[in-house]
């Protein structure tokens, strides 16, 4: 594919879509303080912490650490895992039923700053690599 070797195309697709991610997890919290309900189920949300709990585990055994350490590395990375599948799925339902009244004007308007602040944080952390 012609279109992937180029880095202007590929640099505008991350930032699209790191702002549509930051976009979703602002509008998943403003659905948890609104409802109050969880958007994803239980039994999924502890399936996905489990999944990732475990994969977790070995990454962090195979890379070195000690049993103890791996186990509270996966464990953080699973809570952080399933808190942002919680809030993205909450911002997609938040979006999809009261959120429409939050005007298509401001959405275009958080998407181009959030663009720009996923473009920022891509380019620090591609320079710091």
């Amino acid at each position: 594919m012609q279109w992937t070797n180029n880095k202007f195309i590929t640099t505008l697709g991350i930032s699209i879509v790191l702002a549509f991610g930051m976009i979703s997890v602002v509008f998943g919290v403003i659905y948890l303080s609104s409802e109050g309900d969880l958007p994803v189920p239980l039994p999924a949300l502890l399936m996905a912490f489990a999944i990732v709990f475990v994969l977790g585990a070995v990454f962090f055994e195979e890379r070195g650490a000690d049993r103890v350490g791996a186990l509270v590395g996966s464990g953080i990375v699973a809570a952080v895992v399933s808190l942002l599948m919680m809030l993205v799925c909450g911002g997609v339902l938040y979006l999809l039923t009261p959120g429409r009244d939050a005007g298509i004007d401001k959405i275009i308007s958080m998407l181009a700053v959030c663009m720009v602040i996923g473009m920022a944080a891509f380019s620090y952390l591609r320079m710091h690599r």
